[in-house]
């Protein structure tokens, strides 16, 4: 693919946007982890809880736009390695906003800090990912937006290996237990994308 395709592809997928937001999600996610953290009445740590939950949250939800072309038909109809190209977009979209928002932990990358902000950037990014390829690209920030805000809402503050295994968004990054489940929806979320890639997955063209 030559350089002024692949920056047409960019384009027509919105990354521009994208990058722009990611940037602005970071600002904010630092400035408002440092602000808590700095508030007495807040329990250290802990006062970062909600950047950690909501910042990969936010980051992710930018992700789904550039999972679907203007018209994905088309774009199936390139001579293209298309299910190689939609692992990579995905990989790369989550490697970005974890090493941004990494930034805005690294003051305390332990507990609720950097670790857990890259944790948490690939639980979304796969469950972005996934919904893309079974609800399509406008649906897909639903099933991350929910779980994330459900999950917060619960404030589970058991740090026990079964809790960690379901509310890992609020989980401290020392959880191991907290890592598996993310591992695999980060897995299966690339890994339904570059098979079906975005729309209903029944809909979809698995020979492309």
């Amino acid at each position: 693919m030559s350089a002024r395709l692949l920056r047409l592809h960019l384009t027509a997928r919105g990354v521009p946007k994208f990058a722009v937001g990611l940037a602005v999600v970071t600002v904010l996610a630092w400035s408002a982890g440092s602000w808590l953290a700095s508030r007495s009445y807040f329990n250290g740590a802990l006062a970062r809880v909600p950047v950690v939950a909501l910042a990969p949250l936010l980051a992710a939800i930018l992700v789904a736009p550039t999972l679907g072309g203007a018209d994905d038909d088309l774009e199936r109809s390139t001579p293209l390695r298309w299910r190689a190209w939609r692992a990579g977009h995905v990989l790369l979209a989550g490697l970005a906003i974890a090493a941004a928002l990494s930034l805005a932990g690294l003051r305390e990358p332990h507990a609720f800090g950097a670790y857990a902000l890259v944790r948490n950037t690939l639980g979304c990014t796969g469950l972005v990912a996934g919904a893309a390829a079974l609800l399509g690209v406008r649906l897909a920030w639903l099933p991350a937006f929910g779980y994330v805000c459900a999950v917060y809402a619960a404030v589970p503050r058991q740090t026990d290996p079964a809790t960690a295994l379901w509310a890992w968004p609020v989980q401290p990054s020392t959880s191991a237990t907290s890592w598996l489940p993310v591992v695999a929806l980060f897995g299966l979320g690339v890994a339904a994308y570059a098979r079906f890639g975005p729309g209903p997955a029944m809909a979809a063209h698995p020979s492309v």
